[in-house]
């Protein structure tokens, strides 16, 4: 039984293990390869044709150009366009005369056999006199010729179009040409009807007939036939201009992917399978006023994927010599596994059991005596780690029980002093319950751990109650005022942000002897909105300009670090440093040692609003100190509340 014999087991495991990778490599490698060829042959074959085209169409025009090159003539007395002007009102001659080299339509047809070397012969019909002149590899010859009827397009009109490869004839003359300028050549002719200008009255006709020279330079090189590839150059009838294959000449095509062929446009390739061709077919039409023809070329499967298909024979025998491997070596490796496996198996039995410590009795030193040894490390790990949870719960128990009781005291006393002011006010003492519920205002606004922004308004309402007290506490002698605009009050800003500035004025500022105190704050917003101003002046013994030129630079030090870790530790470095100055002497504010609460207010503004924010301080004129707080207020979110 399978289920029971771990040889078994193991042997079909790595078989499976062996074989599923490496027959999904090569089927996976078969279809990659074959899609990545397909793609490739597909890509480098649309820009082969697309270029094939464009050569043909220079090829084309250029024969165009020398056909309508007659024109050029009009309104030149010696011209041929003149000469055939003339024949409307004066036939030419039936007679065969000898060309001359004053003989405009023999000069004509040598100049444009001179023009291009793949012309073969020429034959130019003038229609009043039934005359054909014929240029036939060097050699002319004019002949009577009123059977001979001139050529229509595809449409039975007198237009210029592009007759599809045939071999060469002598356009119905009777007279027989010199055997040395004649033979059985494969061209495609080039048909115009000369009009009179402006009108579509035919004056005569010019076909040239043009070696296949050109077209086989230009396509032969678009495929390859070793690889059984087919290139044609066809017509709207799928008669044939070019073909890979000489005996298609003089034929139309006869596939069933030509009816497919007809109804696209443009270039393109599309697959086909019948039984005569299963492959890629490419595509791409050559339009113009005078031919309408479509490139094509044939790619069989067979060699398209001929690299996919060697391939995958290579991998095929790697695969059938792997298994081969895979079986010896899985047989050889489950005799070793099974002996200790079953003292491995003894040994989980007993940690089943609890018995977490027990010694593993494994000798081998192979993968199994690894893992063995392994188990009883993990083993003794899970002990340890069992005794540490149950430690770190009963610690976790008594910081839960330490938070609570730190809690039960601010809330304590909060709640006395609204106590405390209940029975003030009872008893009589307004003032009392006054003061006692500005400082529960301060207690309540500073206990709040979960905010860290706040409208600017209740940063103004936790202020006055601050300033509040200390007006109280220095027996009236203490004026202050609040000047802020509306537009300023909902404005979102950092928590505890104005009233360590403030409380810096009477630490370091304020002195009693000197007269009463002024402080004033002011809010607005200046910049066409973009900007928050905080003013605070007051009238204390300001700073001695070197303090404050050391405090201003203190503070822009703080610009220099280019990260959030960066400023945060270099904040926390001048804050220990300032505690360390306050500690040793406490000294006024004139040294321009008290700026504790300015470093925490100047870390708090740049993590917040980064280098945007500025702070600007200056002794004031009379006495004090002025500070401006400049905030930016691009993206600012407003408590609408």
């Amino acid at each position: 039984m399978i289920r029971n014999s771990i040889r078994k087991k193991l042997l079909i495991l790595l078989l499976a293990a062996t074989m599923i990778p490496i027959c999904s490599s090569i089927v996976i490698s078969y279809y990659y390869t074959r899609h990545s060829v397909t793609e490739t042959a597909i890509e480098q074959n649309s820009s082969r044709i697309e270029l094939g085209k464009l050569n043909a169409l220079n090829y084309f025009n250029t024969l165009n150009q020398l056909s309508v090159s007659i024109y050029s003539g009009i309104n030149v007395a010696d011209s041929l366009y003149t000469y055939l002007e003339n024949t409307r009102k004066t036939p030419v001659s039936t007679s065969e005369a000898v060309a001359t080299s004053y003989d405009p339509v023999y000069m004509h047809l040598f100049n444009l056999y001179q023009t291009d070397k793949d012309i073969y012969q020429m034959h130019f019909y003038i229609a009043n006199g039934s005359q054909s002149n014929l240029w036939v590899n060097g050699y002319f010859r004019r002949e009577y010729n009123p059977g001979y009827r001139m050529p229509k397009n595809q449409d039975g009109e007198y237009k210029a179009f592009i007759q599809p490869t045939h071999i060469n004839n002598q356009y119905g003359l009777k007279d027989a040409l010199p055997l040395s300028k004649i033979a059985e050549v494969p061209v495609f002719t080039l048909n115009r009807p000369m009009y009179l200008a402006p009108t579509v009255a035919v004056l005569g006709y010019l076909s040239i007939d043009v070696r296949l020279d050109g077209l086989n330079q230009i396509f032969d090189n678009l495929y390859s036939p070793e690889r059984h590839e087919q290139l044609y150059l066809l017509d709207q009838d799928g008669r044939f201009l070019y073909s890979s294959q000489a005996e298609d000449y003089g034929t139309v095509m006869q596939e069933g992917w030509e009816k497919k062929l007809k109804a696209t446009e443009g270039s393109g390739h599309f697959e086909w399978r019948d039984g005569s061709f299963s492959g890629i077919i490419f595509y791409d039409h050559l339009d113009t006023g005078y031919m309408n023809t479509v490139v094509v070329k044939k790619i069989p499967f067979t060699d398209l994927y001929h690299s996919a298909n060697e391939l995958t024979g290579i991998n095929s025998g790697i695969a059938a010599a792997s298994l081969i491997v895979a079986m010896i070596g899985t047989v050889l490796i489950s005799l070793q596994i099974t002996r200790p496996l079953k003292q491995l198996l003894l040994y989980v039995k007993k940690v089943q059991k609890g018995n977490l410590l027990v010694p593993m009795n494994v000798a081998s030193s192979d993968e199994i005596g690894i893992l063995a040894r392994r188990m009883e490390t993990m083993m003794e790990t899970i002990d340890e780690l069992i005794l540490r949870e149950y430690k770190l719960e009963l610690a976790n128990k008594t910081n839960q029980l330490k938070a609570l009781q730190a809690q039960i005291n601010p809330h304590f006393l909060y709640n006395a002093m609204q106590l405390i002011g209940t029975q003030a006010l009872h008893s009589g003492s307004t003032n009392t319950y006054r003061l006692v519920g500005n400082l529960a205002k301060m207690m309540r606004y500073s206990m709040n751990n979960e905010e860290t922004e706040v409208p600017l308004r209740r940063e103004i309402e936790h202020v006055k109650a601050y300033l509040e007290l200390q007006r109280e506490r220095f027996e009236g002698e203490l004026e202050y005022s609040l000047d802020f605009e509306e537009a300023t009050l909902r404005i979102t800003v950092p928590k505890m942000l104005l009233q360590p500035l403030v409380e810096n004025y009477f630490k370091h500022g304020y002195d009693g002897r000197i007269g009463k105190g002024d402080i004033s704050l002011r809010g607005y917003v200046e910049g066409e909105g973009k900007r928050l101003v905080l003013q605070i002046d007051d009238n204390g013994t300001g700073m001695e300009p070197e303090a404050l030129k050391r405090l201003v630079q203190r503070i822009e030090s703080m610009d220099q670090g280019t990260t959030v870790q960066g400023q945060e530790r270099q904040t926390e470095e001048k804050a220990h440093s300032e505690l360390e100055l306050l500690s040793a002497g406490g000294e006024s504010r004139s040294s321009g040692e008290g700026g504790i609460g300015w470093l925490n207010v100047v870390s708090r503004l740049r993590l917040q609003y980064g280098n945007g924010v500025a702070i600007r301080l200056e002794n004031r004129p009379s006495s004090g100190l002025s500070i401006r707080i400049m905030i930016p207020l691009q993206g600012e979110k407003e408590d609408l509340g």
